[in-house]
């Protein structure tokens, strides 16, 4: 699994993607090549499984979502009910969105996330366009221009806003903070600094879209990453680490939801909850 993880993420990086843009018209535009770019998210989303709704089913407070884009398409996905920490349902805090890494969908993640809903916060996750039950062809324009929108529709109908992006999660919400959306926290987990290297729009870059304030952001990167190494993430973590984010440079940290053991990953899933309500809550 993790050699074909990082297969994928070499044939994603040499596709060259190219501008998001979050026009109406052509947003799924394929823009690097009408062959390369379908094939490279054509491979993607065949690492990803098959949705299943028996993995949501023990979760009593789980609801499914959808979410109609400018281009009229609609997305599918999971919301987590707020709940305290006996879990007791209670009115919201605020939102939790998650982006999800390029070969995971909603319903094989969310379950991870219910401690998060028991900081009394609504969790969100959906499939990517082209990807689980969601409708759409699958283009990195139209995915960054339906996370904007989505961060934009949440922050109008709550007060705290937190997001949580992992590998090309990271990559996406790193650009719609990049555009001047309002986030009140962030955690970006093993996502790459830089594209352009491997022929990709510098504007794309992760480390670009970096917030010249970035105290309200995480960034994590692990030392046993065998899909993102240190070379494609370190640059991000150091410059994010130099503009004032939170850093973690884990010590036996693999890439997300795929450590080598459950008290690793639980530890990690600790530190992104404690830093992004935390951080919300003015603690941190």
């Amino acid at each position: 699994m993790k050699k074909r993880c990082s297969i994928l993420l070499t044939y994603f990086i040499l596709a060259g993607l190219t501008s998001p843009s979050d026009t109406k018209a052509g947003r799924e535009d394929t823009l690097c090549g009408a062959i390369k770019e379908r094939f490279v998210f054509w491979l993607w989303s065949g690492a990803a499984p098959k949705p299943d709704p028996k993995r949501v089913a023990h979760l009593y407070n789980v609801e499914t979502v959808s979410f109609t884009t400018g281009d009229a398409k609609s997305l599918k996905g999971y919301k987590l009910l707020a709940r305290d920490e006996s879990g007791q349902s209670v009115p919201p805090k605020g939102y939790l969105l998650m982006a999800l890494g390029n070969a995971m969908i909603a319903d094989q993640i969310i379950g991870y996330l219910d401690p998060f809903a028991r900081q009394g916060y609504d969790i969100y996750i959906y499939d990517y366009r082209g990807y689980g039950k969601s409708e759409g062809k699958r283009r990195i324009k139209a995915i960054v221009a339906d996370y904007k929108e989505i961060v934009s529709y949440l922050n109008d109908r709550y007060e705290k806003r937190l997001l949580y992006g992992v590998s090309f999660g990271g990559v996406v919400l790193l650009n719609v903070i990049g555009s001047g959306i309002e986030f009140d926290a962030a955690v970006i987990d093993s996502s790459p600094g830089r594209l352009s290297p491997y022929g990709c729009p510098q504007y794309l870059d992760p480390i670009e879209n970096l917030p010249d304030d970035a105290s309200r952001l995480m960034v994590i990167t692990g030392d046993r990453d065998q899909v993102l190494n240190e070379n494609m993430t370190g640059d991000l973590r150091r410059l994010a680490e130099k503009k004032g984010a939170h850093i973690i440079k884990g010590a036996g940290y693999a890439h997300p939801f795929m450590d080598a053991s459950e008290e690793v990953h639980r530890e990690r899933l600790g530190r992104v909850r404690d830093f992004l309500f935390g951080t919300a809550s003015g603690a941190q």
